[in-house]
């Protein structure tokens, strides 16, 4: 083998002619005239219950897993609303 026909390695295993399969876009697998939204409300009103019991499910296990970080994150923004909104308050009151 010539060394003019040894091409080096592409970085991180991508091919070096581009995206194999002529994949433009992350969502370029799905149909051009599909809606999301309207596929979603269609799922909702078919399969109402386990709609629901499976969004209940994820947030039973999201708060399981990370609801101290969710419990902090709220806390800390509602403190820095509280703390904004009485800055406004005291700065625009005259004594």
């Amino acid at each position: 083998m010539d060394a003019r026909d040894v091409r080096p390695p592409a970085p991180h295993g991508a091919s070096p002619e581009g995206p194999v399969g002529g994949a433009k876009g992350a969502f370029d697998f799905m149909p051009q005239d599909f809606d999301l939204k309207r596929a979603t409300l269609e799922t909702v009103k078919k399969y109402p219950i386990p709609t629901v019991a499976v969004a209940a499910a994820l947030g039973f296990w999201i708060g399981r897993n990370r609801g101290r970080a969710i419990a902090i994150g709220l806390a800390g923004y509602v403190t820095n609303t509280l703390l904004r909104e009485m800055g406004r308050v005291f700065e625009t009151s005259e004594f």
